[in-house]
């Protein structure tokens, strides 16, 4: 899908790119999802722009996602989101700003555009240009992050509640598997922050910003910095619950093991005498029941099952 933006005012302003009159030449933001190949070959005649492969999207040296060529200053940054199955995932965006103009290559709807679009109909761009776009886009993401991990940290709260609590069932095992996926989207939200903060260092250095987006840029730098820590004890907080529910679990196992100890020591005494003389002896009622057969079979299907389904309502099982 190709969309573009022009300003309009100091606002941008969607160009509807089926009428004649909106050309791409009038733009400011070229945004591309999955674009089909008319649509490349429409950026590439109309604005002379390459635009790069899914190939090229997935490389992650640092001398293939931030770098400058005739083809003008190329990033590609991860963004976060999460799916329709709330599966966390990281996406990567190429950035591309070429004769005042920004293009964005993605292969995803991500929330961070959708905000930042949202956001933009009643927005207004301070200088308008492209580093400017790319900088609040930037911004927007490390908002995003930042709700992620407040949304961790209320989590992991919950889930320390049940964890310390000790009482193993399926809240319990809900927790452990919650607690997976938490660690899952920490991990990837660190990686997010650490790829954001390469990016923003390449433009800061590589770029001739000027003056408001290079405060802007050493804002973000700043708020990632400060992420990072949060970030780091998140990872603590996860590894503490799960130590503690692996230490839980390994307490409920030894007593369970006990229990079980004590009873085979309990039984094993008669087990011996009746093992040494219960078919020692000639005088037994049982041997001229006509039903003392199938009473047998069934006293030791009770036997098995009673133990079974005990051990199984204590959760032993």
């Amino acid at each position: 899908m190709l969309s573009a933006f022009k300003l309009d005012q100091s606002r941008l302003t969607r160009l509807e790119l089926e009428e004649p009159d909106d050309e791409l030449t009038s733009s400011v933001w070229v945004d591309l999802i999955e674009p089909e190949e008319n649509e490349r070959d429409r950026v590439q005649n109309e604005l002379g722009q390459s635009l790069a492969t899914r190939p090229e999207l997935e490389d992650i040296e640092a001398s293939a996602r931030f770098f400058e060529d005739e083809d003008g200053l190329h990033i590609h940054s991860f963004f976060f989101y999460e799916d329709a199955e709330d599966h966390a995932g990281n996406s990567t965006v190429a950035f591309t700003i070429r004769e005042g103009r920004l293009y964005t290559l993605r292969e995803r709807e991500l929330p961070a555009f959708r905000l930042y679009r949202m956001r933009a109909r009643n927005q207004v761009l301070i200088d308008g240009n492209a580093y400017e776009l790319l900088l609040d886009l930037f911004e927007t993401k490390i908002e995003q992050l930042a709700d992620e991990i407040e949304n961790i940290y209320s989590d992991l709260e919950k889930l320390s509640r049940v964890i310390m609590e000790g009482h193993q069932g399926d809240e319990f095992d809900a927790a452990l598997s919650t607690l997976a996926e938490l660690e899952d989207i920490g991990w990837k939200v660190r990686l997010c922050l650490m790829d954001t903060q390469r990016a923003l260092n390449f433009l800061v250095r590589k770029a001739r910003l000027p003056g408001n987006q290079l405060e802007q840029a050493r804002e973000i730098l700043r708020d990632i910095e400060s992420l990072l820590p949060h970030n780091e004890s998140l990872f603590q907080k996860v590894n503490f619950l799960m130590q503690a529910a692996m230490g839980f679990i390994n307490i409920e196992q030894n007593r369970i093991i006990k229990i079980f100890s004590v009873v085979s020591v309990v039984f094993l005494p008669p087990t011996l005498v009746a093992s040494s003389y219960g078919m020692n002896f000639e005088f037994m009622p049982e041997l001229k029941w006509s039903f003392g057969y199938p009473g047998a079979i069934a006293l030791m299907i009770l036997a098995g099952l009673a133990p079974y389904a005990y051990f199984k309502r204590k959760n032993w099982l």
